[in-house]
């Protein structure tokens, strides 16, 4: 086998290790960083997480404890992971998606920015509107397109095609 057969061998991922690792990372990442902004500002990741949770609960999921604060979890993974799908889904039928993941993946983040803040969010029973200001939202720009979908873009892009021998 040549280098480069090994290396190729090493680095190609099956379609479901290729989305829940996308997924998965991007949703630590992803809630890594409200955490630590607002960690600086004596505000705890239990709050970060019910605030999320709030999407499903409205105010109710700030009294829920730790409780709001799993499901706020299990919430966000559950969103980058469908996120993952779809974009897995979407480089399957755009190949020029897996050629170029470091502009597909940002892309996409900029469109789920989006797609999360003017559509997922307002539509959701939280008592959030989108960013204003210039760090909230380039901020935010940053996470949907460098921590997700970057994320996305490098992990699925290394998925076997279909019918790629296993």
């Amino acid at each position: 086998m040549t280098a480069h057969a090994e290396t190729r061998a090493r680095r190609t991922l099956r379609p479901i290790e290729a989305i829940l690792g996308a997924g998965l990372l991007a949703a630590v990442l992803d809630i890594s960083n409200p955490i630590i902004i607002w960690g600086l500002k004596g505000v705890p990741a239990e709050r970060i997480l019910q605030s999320v949770a709030s999407g499903l609960l409205g105010k109710a999921a700030f009294a829920g404890g730790a409780a709001t604060a799993v499901l706020g979890m299990a919430a966000h993974t559950l969103i980058m992971l469908g996120a993952a799908t779809f974009y897995y889904l979407a480089s399957r039928r755009l190949p020029v998606m897996n050629r170029h993941p470091w502009i597909a993946g940002p892309a996409f983040g900029f469109g789920f920015y989006f797609f999360m803040n003017y559509l997922v969010v307002p539509l959701s029973l939280a008592a959030m509107k989108p960013p204003h200001g210039w760090f909230p939202v380039l901020n935010q720009m940053f996470c949907h397109m460098v921590l997700v979908g970057l994320s996305f873009s490098l992990i699925i892009s290394q998925a076997r095609k279909p019918g790629d021998p296993a």
